[in-house]
């Protein structure tokens, strides 16, 4: 989908409903975290509009992802809260405390960048989604119990006995309240943060009216500082202060889960806006934010789902997150005296409000049913961690469970796609009657194995003990990897031992499709020497499963005592398959008509689309018929050595050839022409007609077969 790069009304109107929605949320998560760093509210909603001001102007500006929303948010807020809350424990002081969040965000934003540089935001992917939802469900959790401690401090944790205690909890409780049922209301035309806001602000003076009480400075925001005083840059002189440890853990922790929050959320601007975003311009450009907001002092944030649809829904598409940080940067100029009667416990509740919608209901779902508990189990597991110890930790214990799970999953896929004989499919090499009966009655002996997926110790081991037991004197097995992804260095070590045990049975293996992208050069087997030099490997490597099945074919007819003519060896036309249930007098009519050709080795006997209308019995020699893709790229076909026929079809139906004719050995021919005969006397062409129709019809029959069994093969792929 193209985006929308020209400005619309729509933009204007869309950041201003965006920001109107991020608007409280900002506030109100600044207010909790420098609170709980001994600072005072208003600095708190200062920082909170900061950092929706950056993140807006150059995540929007930047338009990796059309219409979205960024600020801050629940769980980067947590987790800062979790931390500075530790070094105040520990008797830190608010200059410190500062300085950390300062160091951190820096931080945060410089590891985003590098990690989507360098490929990152594609691992992202493999987080599962209970993971995911264990640490927004213990995230919202934690903000309810963070504006629980903020208002629950005129009574101290005990339920209030007095209006005048609890009048800010009255408050609070009747935002959220708001917040939740008037979408339902009004249909959602008016978003629940705007008006809680709204509705929260003008009953908590109505009521301060009629309700005798006496109203305390702590009730109400404050009057926002003035950004002159913003100090732009980190000390360097005070960096010795800083814990380093505290620093690259929360770092770590919050690029995670800022990378996550924000392309889930990218994800949803597009479902909206039909769009598609770019995932690592735009975590460039929410680490970029990152860095200046660390450096100005503001708090950090990334894409909120909220504000990213009422924003959509209102119009805005390129250009609304850049109106919606021109909103915020007004607001801070030039209305931060408003701040002044702006009630915390309104921002309290509307932040409580989004820390409710943030639980993930799904997950009392998932524990009802057996083939979903253990999810719920993962999920529950890391809303634990959140609650009893930190977010860093949970996103640490969520990172270690999304690898087990990815490894756990990986180890019970099936590696064996498929097992096939040489019963059920035989190489493109035409071989003598004699040689195809024997191939048909000990087919059984040549076992094709399909292999599939990741191919590391846990599950070559698997596939060590599965074939193990089909090794035995003069089995052929076939490892076959065009389909494996990936092979790492243990499970090299094991194909090797594989190899050598196989050897010691008296069992035959061979591989095929060891292609580049598995880490392999020209020489395969090359490869595998230099794993463990001391270790010899003498199996045959293959690069297509064609000249694999032939390999294994050749062996087993040498088992069972059947010599194939050498190729220098003329085959009598008698013994020749097109003529092996002829009469003697059929014989010598194709003798008569036949027309011999020596052809040098490497040379075309004919191209694809020449006109052809005779087939060719080979005498001596062999030939190759080939269909190429490219200008050096092709696929065998077929090969036919002496004593077999080819170019049947043509002689049925003449027209232009389907492929390629290549010599591979000096070859003598015998071709017969459909003109030749249909230019003899009546008599002899009937008594040719139902030789030939029988041996050519049967002959098309057997590929048809085989087509028919490729198709199938091709449909499980």
């Amino acid at each position: 989908m193209q985006q929308h790069n020209k400005f619309s009304w729509g933009d204007i109107l869309g950041g201003f409903s965006g920001a109107a929605v991020a608007l409280p949320q900002s506030m109100g998560l600044g207010i909790v975290l420098f609170i709980a760093m001994g600072l005072d509210a208003s600095t708190g909603a200062l920082a909170g509009l900061i950092g929706a001001t950056l993140l807006l102007f150059v995540s929007g500006g930047i338009g990796a992802t059309i219409g979205m929303m960024s600020a801050p948010n629940g769980p980067m807020t947590m987790l800062l809260v979790g931390v500075m809350g530790s070094m105040s424990a520990q008797g830190a002081s608010s200059d410190l405390m500062l300085l950390t969040l300062s160091a951190i965000l820096v931080t945060t934003g410089l590891f985003q960048i590098l990690f989507s540089l360098l490929g990152g935001t594609q691992l992202i992917k493999f987080i599962p989604y209970p993971v995911v939802a264990g640490l927004v469900t213990g995230v919202g959790l934690l903000m309810l119990k963070s504006q629980w401690s903020l208002l629950a401090k005129g009574f101290e944790g005990v339920i209030p006995l007095s209006l005048q205690t609890g009048y800010p909890l009255l408050i609070a409780v009747i935002t959220a309240l708001v917040m939740m049922l008037l979408p339902k209301v009004t249909a959602k035309r008016i978003p629940g943060a705007v008006g809680g806001l709204i509705i929260g602000i003008a009953l908590y003076y109505l009521l301060l009216t009629f309700l005798p009480l006496s109203a305390q400075t702590d009730w109400v925001v404050g009057a926002i500082p003035s950004v002159s005083g913003i100090h732009i840059g980190i000390p360097i002189d005070s960096l010795q202060l800083l814990s380093i440890e505290t620093v690259v853990l929360s770092a770590l922790a919050l690029m995670i889960l800022g990378t996550t929050d924000s392309l889930v959320t990218s994800l949803v601007a597009d479902s909206k806006t039909q769009e598609r975003h770019n995932s690592k311009k735009e975590i460039i450009a929410q680490g970029s934010a990152e860095v200046l907001i660390g450096l100005i002092g503001g708090l950090g944030g990334w894409g909120t789902k909220g504000a990213t649809l009422v924003a959509i829904d209102a119009g805005g598409r390129r250009w609304s997150a850049v109106f919606a940080g021109l909103f915020f940067l007004v607001l801070m100029l030039f209305a931060g005296s408003a701040g002044a009667y702006l009630p915390v416990s309104v921002l309290a509740g509307i932040v409580a409000m989004v820390g409710i919608g943030m639980v993930d209901r799904n997950i009392f779902s998932w524990i009802q049913y057996q083939h979903t508990r253990l999810d719920a189990i993962v999920a529950l597991l890391v809303v634990i961690t959140i609650v009893s110890f930190n977010l860093v930790t949970a996103v640490g214990i969520g990172v270690l469970i999304s690898i087990l799970l990815f490894v756990s999953r990986q180890t019970r896929n099936a590696i064996l796609h498929r097992r096939i004989t040489a019963k059920e499919h035989h190489s493109f090499c035409a071989r003598s009657n004699e040689a195809l009966d024997i191939l048909e009655q000990y087919g059984e002996a040549i076992v094709l194995y399909e292999l599939k997926g990741d191919l590391f110790f846990a599950t070559a081991d698997r596939l060590r003990t599965e074939i193990t037991e089909e090794m035995e004197e003069g089995k052929i097995l076939i490892l076959h990897f065009r389909r494996v992804k990936y092979i790492d260095l243990s499970a090299m070590i094991v194909l090797l031992q594989i190899a050598q045990e196989a050897s010691e049975k008296g069992c035959e293996l061979i591989f095929c499709h060891l292609h580049k992208g598995l880490g392999f050069g020209r020489k395969a087997s090359k490869a595998f020497k230099h794993i463990d030099v001391k270790q010899k490997f003498s199996s045959k490597v293959f690069v297509d499963t064609d000249k694999a099945l032939e390999y294994a074919e050749n062996l087993l007819l040498a088992q069972k005592g059947y010599v194939e003519p050498p190729l220098t060896q003329e085959v009598p036309l008698e013994e020749n398959n097109f003529c092996s249930k002829m009469d003697a007098e059929q014989k010598t009519i194709i003798k008569q008509v036949g027309k011999v050709h020596n052809i040098s080795k490497d040379l075309v006997l004919f191209e694809k689309g020449d006109y052809g209308d005779s087939l060719f019995l080979i005498l001596k020699g062999s030939l190759e018929i080939r269909l190429y893709t490219d200008t050096y790229e092709y696929t065998r076909l077929a090969k036919y050595g002496s004593g077999t026929y080819f170019g049947e079809i043509s002689f049925i139906a003449p027209g232009p050839r389907s492929a390629q004719a290549i010599v591979l050995e000096d070859a003598k021919l015998l071709e017969v022409s459909r003109d030749a005969l249909m230019q003899l006397q009546e008599s002899a062409q009937a008594k040719l007609a139902l030789a030939l129709l029988l041996e050519i019809g049967v002959t098309l029959s057997n590929e048809l077969r085989r087509s028919a069994a490729d198709i199938q093969r091709l449909e499980q792929w």
